[in-house]
């Protein structure tokens, strides 16, 4: 037990939802006149299209009807959309997606400050047929007079930017698959994978009739179907398909005429396998000799953490007796142990974390579920092979199967790890950076952390590519290194469009990590390197946010190994490349030995793959921490059990992530004049909730006092959490800290753009404290948009208060996507920290809670 350990909150009062402050409106809606020239043409254009379809047909098989999905493109939200589609026989509703910064035009814009900004708009999709599309058009010329339970047609009307079918571009041109087709052809002539993603059906009966059409499509062009994958919860099915060789090369070729690219059945065609992870060439070190000696955990003991990722060697010396592999296709069978890369290296940073410097060791096993394997092409058979999903794979599926065999049991069989309370995916699908609309496997993580109440921490993603310049080498080579870091941070902030984060980073409900330029090794430069960055600042590696409907990505940083660049050979080249060879910097971590049966070797490695298995490692760290919690709770004081150990992890998380001198060093170096109001939006994309250093939140300390509450919220209820203020405080002038962090699971809403259908927030305490308190940190909306609001509040002004007094922190619920049905629980962390100078506050804080927790306990 800690000297001085976290401290429970007395149980909240209950109380309404507070006001929202913030907010904008958008576009106004253009008049029917306006509309109908606008856009009169283009609905004829498509009523043409769909009859000359029907005609085709018709020639060939009497009495089909012509199937299209129908794409609308509206300028800004129209609310409860899918129940006016409903309305019109031949509609259902399908999807909507989110568009965010549409560029201003003539027909719709933002007006502020008498300047035209860009808006966000919506896209719907429905399936639709002749006859459907005949009513549509029918309440489009009679729009003025919509009869009673068609009048949300006219808002959709007014709003309406544009409309067209979904086309062979939507499905096939812009999803990467040709270039990974392309890739492929230097060395595959036979068969080549694909997944195809459906459009999702409510009716059984319609989903089978989309798979038969596809299916047969897929052997008419002499492919073969493998799996087929339908997920309710989340909307998802799709088909792992090979394509034969002619008919890729059409596709390369341009041809567009290929039946199964034309079916309105399909959503997308898509790259399989692509959940990738990549390690250098290694350079073995053996383990110290520490490890010769150290202990595994007790046979009795539980897995906390589960690994999704590569297999790691189970025998290796610093891994042995501390894993618990779970391996149900049999992969290790194809997976020679020096290949075994990934898997080992995020092991052994989740069980002892950087092994330049091991901490102590995790008291329970590791479960560990594999679902990488080496994927070798023949063209580059001296290399390492990447560690990747099967090509024949759907990894949501995968995924999907391998969580619930965790959690739940598959068929017969128990849960292989109940206990478990964090997964970590240090993986992530290498050709789906997110763009506006959450991927499939951010769906499925959210549903999955509802249903199961467990944490998913998810790495960013990392950038292999060099680092585009403004300036050519010889002009740069001779500066100091401050100002070539500065080059490049800069170059990299421009070039943020393609450093997006991939899938699945983009998960609301989930942590999603970033790296800082951080490790426990000594930095050694070669002649020939140039150090990245200054140490504990973002990596150059980091992929950025922000997350779906701006939220707030990434969630955290964490240290991810330092990365050093190469010095370019030519003064005329305009790039810089981080290097990837086996003497460079990083995270030391377990590995495969030099030859084989070496189970004590050592390499290094870096990337957001580390930074997210060490959250993983301080999350396992904290449970025993709420355990002596619920231990030592009194009567009126405890952590409430409708809220899960996976909420109080993300809570303490996030809870001591700061910007510090990484924030200030950002802000001076991106401001402007222009950009002065929106800096911490902008920056928030770099830095998120800030860097962790977990140390704070495992104890307190005399003048830094952290206390924990929660509790369950339903729609537009609030609760009022009171953190007693240290009487000695009162008066005084000096550094103070006030940080607030909330974190919840929200159910999700599958049909609506929205998504979370609950919103949790607080408002900035309400205090004598914090009225001499600036916040400091991320913008105050981006941190409301997600599952985590974290805000950090410092000051040196003199606030003047009575005993009694206190911070008063009002947490609030309300629908966002409805309706909201279920008690949304959540979890709060609140600290005060204040210089040494101003004295010892601990003591005070916690007689004061216990003062009151007598008080309730006798009412």
């Amino acid at each position: 037990m800690a000297e001085r350990p976290l401290l429970l909150l007395s149980q909240p009062t209950k109380a309404g939802k507070s006001k929202r402050g913030g907010g904008g409106g958008g576009p106004s809606p253009r008049s029917a006149q306006e509309q109908l020239q606008r856009l009169g043409p283009r609905i004829d254009q498509l009523a043409d299209a769909l009859e000359n379809k029907r005609i085709r047909l018709q020639s060939t098989a009497t009495g089909l009807q012509p199937e299209e999905v129908l794409v609308l493109e509206t300028a800004g939200t129209i609310d409860e959309f899918y129940k006016a589609v409903h309305k019109i026989d031949g509609l259902s509703f399908l999807a909507e997606f989110d568009e965010e910064d549409i560029p201003a035009d003539d027909n719709f814009f933002v007006l502020k400050n008498e300047e035209r900004h860009p808006y966000r708009g919506r896209v719907y999709l429905m399936f639709t047929n002749q006859t459907a599309f005949q009513q549509l058009v029918r309440l489009w010329k009679n729009k003025d007079s919509l009869p009673r339970g068609y009048t949300k047609w006219g808002d959709v009307f007014l709003l309406l930017r544009d409309l067209r079918f979904w086309s062979v571009q939507d499905r096939l041109d812009e999803t990467g698959v040709l270039d990974f087709w392309r890739d492929r052809m230097t060395w595959e002539r036979e068969h080549f994978p694909c997944e195809i993603e459906l459009f999702f059906y409510p009716s059984v009966a319609d989903r089978l009739n989309a798979s038969a059409k596809v299916r047969s499509a897929v052997e008419a062009a002499g492919g073969s179907v493998h799996y087929e994958s339908v997920i309710t919860e989340i909307r998802y099915h799709a088909l792992s398909v090979r394509l034969p060789v002619q008919a890729v090369d059409g596709l390369l070729a341009g041809e567009r005429d290929l039946q199964l690219i034309q079916l309105e059945n399909i959503q997308f065609l898509r790259a399989t396998g692509q959940m990738i992870a990549r390690c250098p060439t290694s350079n073995p070190q053996s383990l110290p000799d520490f490890f010769k000696t150290s202990t595994s955990p007790p046979s009795s003991a539980e897995p906390l953490v589960a690994l999704i990722d590569g297999l790691p060697l189970e025998q290796h010396q610093a891994l042995a007796g501390r894993l618990r592999v779970d391996d149900p296709d049999d992969i290790e069978a194809e997976y020679p142990a020096e290949y075994r890369r990934h898997g080992t290296a995020m092991a052994s940073l989740i069980i002892w974390g950087d092994l330049h410097r091991p901490g102590e060791a995790l008291a329970q096993p590791l479960y560990v579920r594999p679902i990488l394997r080496p994927f070798h092409p023949p063209l580059n058979s001296g290399e390492i092979p990447e560690e990747r999903v099967a090509d024949d794979v759907l990894i949501i599926d995968l995924i999907h199967r391998a969580v619930v065999r965790i959690l739940e049991g598959e068929g017969n069989e128990p849960p292989a790890a109940p206990s478990v309370k964090v997964i970590n995916l240090s993986i992530g699908i290498g050709d789906r950076p997110f763009l506006h609309s959450l991927s499939p496997l951010a769906r499925l993580l959210d549903w999955l952390a509802w249903k199961y109440k467990v944490l998913f921490i998810v790495s960013a993603g990392n950038v292999r590519e060099a680092i585009p310049m403004d300036q050519a080498w010889g002009d740069l080579a001779n500066q100091p290194l401050e100002e070539i870091q500065q080059a490049a941070l800069k170059s990299i902030a421009a070039d943020t469009r393609n450093r997006r984060l991939l899938s699945p980073a983009e998960t609301i409900n989930g942590l999603t990590v970033a790296a800082t330029h951080h490790d426990e090794g000594i930095l050694e430069v070669g002649p020939y390197w140039i150090d990245s960055a200054l140490a504990g600042f973002p990596s150059p590696y980091n992929r950025h946010g922000p997350g779906y409907r701006r939220a707030l990505k990434p969630d955290l940083l964490a240290p991810g190994g330092r990365a050093v660049l190469r010095k370019p050979v030519l003064e005329s080249q305009q790039s810089l490349k981080i290097v990837d060879h086996s003497n460079a910097p990083g995270h030391c971590v377990a590995g495969p030995g030099a030859k084989s049966g070496d189970l004590n070797a050592t390499t290094k490695m870096v990337g957001t793959s580390n930074a997210t298995a060490l959250m993983s490692r301080a999350a396992a760290l904290l449970v025993p921490i709420l355990d002596e919690l619920r231990a030592s709770a009194s009567e009126g004081t405890s952590l409430p059990q409708e809220v899960p150990d996976a909420l109080w992890l993300k809570a303490l998380l996030a809870h001591s992530a700061r910007w510090g001198v990484a924030g200030g060093h950002y802000q001076q170096l991106f401001e402007t004049a222009e950009n002065k109001r929106q800096l911490r939006n902008q920056l928030g994309r770099f830095l998120g909730c800030g860097l962790v250093d977990s140390d704070p939140i495992l104890e307190c300390t005399a003048t830094r006092v952290t206390a924990l509450s929660g509790g369950t919220l339903s729609a537009d209820a609030g609760a009022l959490h009171r953190f007693p203020l240290p009487p000695s405080l009162s008066g005084k002038q000096g550094w103070r800290s006030l940080a607030v962090t909330l974190a919840w699971f929200s159910p999700i809403h599958t049909l609506s753009e929205r998504w979370r259908r609950a919103h949790l927030w607080f408002k900035p305490p309400d205090s004598r404290l914090k009225k001499q308190l600036e916040r400091t940190g991320a913008d105050w909306q981006a941190v409301q948009r997600g599952t985590l609001q974290h805000e950090v509040f410092e000051g040196e002004g003199v606030s003047a208060f009575v005993d009694g007094d206190a911070i008063i922190v009002h947490v609030s619920c309300r629908e966002d996507a409805k309706p909201l049905t279920e008690s949304v629980p959540y979890a709060l962390a609140i600290t005060l920290e204040v210089d040494p100078k101003l004295g010892e506050i601990y003591a005070e804080v916690k007689d004061r809670i216990q003062i009151k927790e007598k008080v309730g306990v006798k009412s």
